[in-house]
């Protein structure tokens, strides 16, 4: 069984975000994405900070993923199936793969089928978002939400924000203290 620290499910923006920042902070880290992000359908992203002439969703998308992989980050292309809580943190299967992880994060809002299955009460608008602690953590120890799941704006860089701000929480958790990302 491959074990991570964080298994990340979903990547889009917020989930490759939280990604990057967990790898480069020496987090092991998985993603596991089957590219339905709906950010890859939109043609150009124009608020998004560092592209003045905008950028494509899926090209965005692309390379947050080549940046994650580049801190460390595994992605895997596929769907998970189910995650359970145990003793040290969560059993993801995938395919015929199970994987350990100490923390699970739920970042897609196609995935609420994982957040009922771990026992977390869907509510807010049309009863399809989780709800979270300020710093991303649900009623599931060491289960974290980022992005449009959880209900706040789905803008890609609002998203990714959120997941930064969530994988920060989780670094500091693990370490026992404040942490920042700095590049030097």
């Amino acid at each position: 069984m491959a074990r991570y620290d964080v298994v990340v499910a979903g990547g889009g923006a917020a989930g490759l975000s939280a990604a990057i920042f967990l790898a480069r902070a020496g987090v092991g880290v998985a993603v596991f994405d089957q590219a339905e992000s709906s950010l890859r359908r939109v043609e150009r992203v124009y608020n998004y900070l560092g592209f003045p002439d905008g950028i494509g969703g899926g090209e965005l998308l692309e390379l947050g993923r080549r940046q994650a992989e580049r801190f460390g980050a595994t992605v895997h292309d596929a769907r998970i199936d189910t995650a359970a809580p145990v003793s040290d943190g969560f059993h993801v299967s995938a395919g015929d793969a199970v994987h350990g992880c100490t923390y699970f994060i739920i970042a897609s809002n196609k995935r609420t089928d994982l957040a009922v299955s771990l026992g977390i009460e869907l509510g807010g608008f049309g009863g399809r978002f989780v709800t979270t602690e300020e710093n991303g953590a649900t009623v599931i120890d060491r289960c974290y939400a980022v992005g449009r799941i959880t209900g706040r704006p789905s803008q890609a860089i609002v998203s990714a924000g959120d997941g930064a701000r969530v994988a920060i929480a989780i670094i500091e958790r693990i370490r026992g203290g404040y942490y920042v990302d700095h590049d030097t």
